[in-house]
């Protein structure tokens, strides 16, 4: 079932005439749905399935799920930024030609932000053993911390700040699989 909704949905967003990537939105839900949901809680289930282990739920691959659920959310908002001036040269609508680079990165570093306030809340708030709380916990504050930092020195009218700000995106959303080990 997961891996028939999901070529349905890949076949919605690539193939005419339906090519949902062309709404911003439609493409959001759609990148959200596939890197965050799917790629997670979907391909883990898949792989207890065909091992013929039976359905338990696991809180960390719930929690993985719903995090890069947000964060996926997050780029796909974010990958046109370092697109503008090409998509604003060749009237290509995207969030960011509509709105404007400061306001999709403040928005997307503040979603990220209570992302990982959640993930540090969610570490202290837990039953004890569910997670491995110490590590859950800082390690999402100085993941938020970088994200932070990095944001402060973002300049909206420097090309070469939008790249660095969006492979920093990048960077954070690698750096969660890793520590995903030790939750």
């Amino acid at each position: 079932g997961l891996y028939m909704f999901g070529t349905t949905i890949g076949v919605l967003y690539s193939v005419p005439p339906f090519r949902l990537k062309r709404f911003p939105l439609a493409a959001g839900l759609t990148i959200a749905c596939v890197r965050g949901f799917l790629l997670n809680f979907g391909v883990y289930y898949a792989a207890r399935e065909a091992l013929g282990l039976t359905f338990a739920w696991n809180p960390s691959v719930t929690f993985l799920a719903g995090f890069m659920t947000v964060f996926a959310a997050v780029i796909a908002v974010t990958k046109d930024l370092p697109d503008i001036e090409g998509d604003k040269k060749f009237a290509v609508e995207t969030l960011s030609t509509r709105l404007g680079v400061k306001p999709i990165a403040t928005a997307a570093t503040a979603v990220l932000l209570m992302n990982y306030a959640g993930a540090v809340a969610t570490a202290l708030l837990s039953a004890p053993g569910t997670y491995n709380a110490p590590f859950m916990a800082v390690g999402h504050a100085l993941a938020g911390l970088w994200l932070a930092l990095g944001f402060r020195k973002f300049e909206p009218d420097s090309m070469a700040s939008i790249k660095r700000y969006y492979k920093r995106i990048w960077d954070l959303f690698y750096l969660e699989y890793l520590m995903y080990v030790f939750i």
